[in-house]
Parts: C-alpha cells; sequence; structure tokens
C-alpha cells in the first residue's frame, strides 16, 4: 500500500508519501478548475502508485467541489483504493492543533479560520472566496497593493522599485490583465514577494500588510465564540513570512499567536501515522 498526503491550495499543492518523498505542484481549486485541468495537474508518481490518498484541498467544503475531486483523482489514478477528500481548514486544523483546542488559520493564497475542539470543526466563519473575502490573504493583499499603485499611493521610491521589479506592466496593461479571464487569485497573489521585499523598508507597504491582518481578525477571529483564551496557529506563506506583523496585530486584539507553519503537509503526515525520518521544513 502506497499512501500519499496532498494539500492543495491555490496557488500550490504539496504531495507526500510514507516513504518521505515530496511533491510541489501547482495549486488545484474545484471552484476555478474543470475535472479535465485537476487531472492535469497531478505528479506522474501519484499517478503511477498511489493506493491511499488523503487529499486536502481548497473549495472542497462544497459537495459539488469534492465530488469534482473525486472525478478527476478516481479517473487519473487507476491503484486507488482508498480515498478521502477534506476541506484545507480541516487539514490545517488537524496539523497545527492535534488533539488541542484552538483556533488554525489559513493564510495564503486566500485565507480562512476555524475554531477546533481538538477533535472536530466547531465553528467557521463563511469565506466566499476571493471575489467576496480572503481578507488578509495574498489574494487581498496583492489587490490593495494593485490599488495603491494605481491611485499613485506609492512613494517616489517604492514606485522607482516597482519599476524596475515589474518592467511589463504599467496601468492600463494591468488593468486590462486584472479583467480579463486569464487572471487567477494566484496572479493577483503573486505580487506578495514584492511585499515581502520592501515591508520593512517602506511605512506604506507594512501599513497594507498590517490592513489585511486587521481585517482578518475583525471578519474571522472576532467572530468565534469561545471562553476561554485559545492560541491562533497558523498556516500558509502569507502567515509565515509576516508572523512578526500578524503577532503585532493578534496582540492588539488580544489574541496569542501560536504555532506557525509555512505549510501543513508534515503535520498531517503525523496525524495520519506517517512517521518522516527527516523534516523538509
Amino acid at each position: 500500500m502506497n499512501v500519499w498526503i496532498a494539500d492543495a491550495g491555490g496557488t500550490k499543492t504539496s504531495w507526500l508519501n510514507q516513504s518521505g518523498e515530496l511533491l510541489e505542484g501547482p495549486g488545484i481549486n474545484p471552484n476555478t478548475l474543470t475535472e479535465d485541468a485537476i487531472a492535469q495537474r497531478l505528479p506522474e508518481s501519484v499517478r503511477c502508485s498511489a493506493s491511499t490518498l488523503y487529499f486536502y484541498g481548497a473549495g472542497c467544503s462544497s459537495n459539488s467541489g469534492k465530488i469534482r475531486v473525486e472525478n478527476a483523482l478516481r479517473k487519473s489514478i487507476s491503484s486507488l483504493q482508498h480515498l478521502e477528500i477534506n476541506h484545507d481548514i480541516l487539514g490545517a486544523c488537524r496539523a497545527l492543533c492535534g488533539t488541542n483546542s484552538g483556533i488554525a488559520a489559513i493564510l495564503g493564497t486566500g485565507s480562512n479560520s476555524a475554531l477546533y475542539n481538538g477533535k472536530h470543526i466547531i465553528q467557521t466563519v463563511a469565506s466566499p472566496g476571493h471575489l467576496f473575502a480572503d481578507e488578509g490573504g495574498g489574494t487581498w493583499l496583492g489587490k490593495r497593493l494593485l490599488l495603491a499603485y494605481f491611485r499613485g499611493d506609492f512613494s517616489a521610491d517604492l514606485l522607482q522599485h516597482w519599476n524596475a521589479n515589474y518592467p511589463e506592466w504599467n496601468c492600463d496593461s494591468l488593468i486590462q490583465f486584472a479583467y480579463s479571464k486569464e487572471a487567477s487569485p494566484a496572479w493577483f497573489a503573486s505580487f506578495v514577494p514584492f511585499l515581502r521585499t520592501y515591508a520593512f523598508d517602506f511605512p506604506e507597504v507594512k501599513k497594507l500588510i498590517l490592513q489585511g491582518f486587521q481585517a482578518f481578525v475583525e471578519q474571522h477571529l472576532k467572530r468565534y465564540n469561545f471562553e476561554n483564551p485559545l492560541p491562533v496557529h497558523a498556516t500558509g506563506s502569507v502567515g509565515f513570512y509576516f508572523q512578526d506583523f500578524l503577532q503585532e496585530v493578534l496582540h492588539q486584539h488580544g489574541f496569542e499567536l501560536g504555532l506557525v507553519v509555512r505549510r501543513p503537509i508534515e503535520g498531517l503526515a503525523f496525524f495520519h501515522g506517517i512517521q518522516l525520518s527527516q523534516p523538509h521544513g
């Protein structure tokens, strides 16, 4: 039996098997991809070897999303005997909280959260995707960064760095592409590395990131009902690389930052009883 675990976000999918083989592939979200497109994003070694697959994915909270993913996986993996598909927020809870109570936050391309009692998710906040929500996630931050550029809110020095990093873009071409069919949530999130590079040098960049986390706290964490203080654990590249700013905002609102990991795949391996001889970081 060859066991694989998948953690699929909007930008990347991590695949890990019982032998410790870790693969990174493109994101898989059934809300934005067809069954055929999902199938095309499966690594060849998964297609050829997986007999058991635990799949945690963005967009898998609905039955329609799960069905689309299941159809794509079963058509593509002939050796598949056992398949479990769950929402990525349950994966985050299991990876970050284990058997303890806590709040799990996903801050990657998109954003999501859940209140977890150590076994089950007991409360979530509606997260209808990048058109309506994703506060503090990469897509949200990318859109606000672009808006600041359009409205001339960059300082002269920051604008110079922007032009050096993105000589192919101007206001007209950005707007035209943003409203095209090719523009995906991952494309908006692709501007997050720019924020990361200049977050500590330009106050307007730091302010934008803090605004994202403020919105996440207001729209997610403050909606939960719990009596005793619970740690807020976070996963995703945005939460990981900007964890100092996240901690600053959480403290302002009386929350404690707990475990922060870039990706939850190894925590999921532990949850499913897979012992890795060497961590992948």
